[in-house]
């Protein structure tokens, strides 16, 4: 099981059920304002946004002074931290979060923020449902709520997002944005830049445990190649196999964008 797939996995592992129309799952192209030009299968479905989250935190982080560039802060893992695998239990910078999918990064990130500003930065965002209250009677949302049954957001809303990131839109700074495409940064296609970010987790079921014979994959973010851009956003939902749904979800996008941007 490669590391990095299987800390998405366990970042993204507190999900909510899964709606019934969300079973096909979705594959969305769009154009670099959000709009869609292709889609297959259910785009409208809401969804807990699992690790994607991590695209308008890195966002919130560096707007709001949090981050500083690739490297810093540099924190500390400290005893109490989410620490499922080694790579969790290392001093952690910006980088390193996002390619391993730290929990307690993103935990230390929202803290410092506060409800109030996190709350504020997804109304300014208009990110999916807004909703931050978290798990019901716990209080948790500040930590839990991209990870369990209160926020959500379907591909099409993914796509709006995203086409106002790289507009240049949305309410941050042109730094900002430059430091968060950096560490979303894939490799690239035939000379197109991608920038992409997967999500993996489980659907919880009625008595609150986590429904293992279920998966559901993301994996969404954008191409760019001077001033042409393609956004694209995949969810897969699967039974446990061989195959992760976020990594399928990944190589399906991969293996469709070829053609997709020969098209532009």
């Amino acid at each position: 099981m490669p590391r990095i797939l299987l800390s998405g996995l366990l970042a993204a592992g507190l999900l909510c059920s899964l709606p019934a129309s969300a079973a096909s799952g979705c594959l969305l192209f769009a154009d670099g304002s959000g709009k869609p030009i292709s889609t297959e299968g259910d785009c409208a479905a809401q969804l807990p946004p699992a690790s994607t989250f991590k695209i308008p935190l890195a966002l919130m982080g560096y707007d709001s002074g949090f981050l500083v560039d690739e490297q810093l802060p540099a924190l500390p893992f400290k005893p109490g931290d989410a620490d499922f695998l080694p790579e969790w239990r290392e001093t952690t910078t910006p980088s390193r979060w996002m390619t391993y999918s730290v929990i307690w990064y993103s935990q230390r990130l929202t803290e410092w923020l506060g409800m109030a500003r996190l709350q504020q930065y997804v109304d300014r965002f208009d990110y999916g449902n807004r909703d931050l209250a978290g798990n019901p009677g716990k209080h948790d949302g500040l930590t839990q709520a991209w990870l369990s049954s209160s926020l959500a957001i379907s591909p099409q809303e993914q796509a709006r997002f995203l086409g106002k990131l790289v507009s240049g839109k949305l309410p941050v700074s042109a730094q900002t944005l430059n430091h968060t495409s950096a560490i979303l940064r894939q490799p690239d296609i035939d000379g197109w830049q991608i920038h992409g970010k997967t999500g993996m987790g489980y659907p919880k079921l009625l008595d609150g445990s986590l429904n293992r014979e279920q998966q559901i994959g993301w994996f969404v973010g954008w191409a760019s190649k001077q001033d042409k851009k393609l956004i694209f956003v995949h969810t897969v939902i699967q039974k446990p196999g061989k195959q992760f749904a976020s990594l399928r979800a990944k190589e399906e996008v991969f293996a469709a964008l070829p053609a997709q941007l020969k098209k532009l």
